[in-house]
């Protein structure tokens, strides 16, 4: 009897401990994918990506910087933002994760040019949704004054 109380305790320690292992396996694996999240917006903003002057059929890595940190250059974002679903969310390499991308004014209002809207994704998407990660930074449109905001939520 004594041995079956010692055995269903260890099982049940080994369980305990095992289920607490894999909650801190997956909160940190959380806590790395925020991380690259951060990285790639950080990306978006200071790099002008790769080749420097890409459009939608070149691109191999995307930046929307006009070659100075924080100041975007209208012309790489309307090409991203014409560009079919599948190739924009490949470049961003969120790993089949929903996202949604946009860039706003001062006043709250999607930023637009040639009758682009400059957001994709499934605004509000993640609103029931764990583990939801957003980025938002301060830039410049074309160095011109005026705030904008890029923001970026993955879930």
């Amino acid at each position: 009897m004594v041995g079956l109380v010692v055995v269903l305790f260890v099982l049940t320690t080994i369980q305990v401990y095992h289920s607490q292992v894999l909650e801190d396996v997956k909160q940190e694996e959380e806590l790395i994918y925020r991380d690259s999240i951060i990285s790639r917006t950080d990306t978006l903003m200071l790099f002008e990506g790769h080749p420097l002057d890409w459009h939608s059929d070149n691109v191999n890595i995307l930046g929307f910087s006009t070659g100075t940190p924080n100041k975007l250059n209208r012309t790489k974002l309307l090409e991203y933002f014409e560009m079919p679903g599948d190739d924009a969310l490949e470049l961003l390499n969120f790993h089949g994760r929903d996202f949604y991308i946009s860039l706003v004014d001062d006043n709250g209002e999607i930023v637009s040019y040639n009758n682009v809207e400059f957001e994709r994704g499934d605004r509000g998407g993640w609103e029931d949704s764990e583990n939801v990660h957003t980025v938002e930074r301060k830039a410049s449109l074309d160095g011109k004054p005026g705030i904008v905001f890029l923001k970026v939520v993955v879930w």
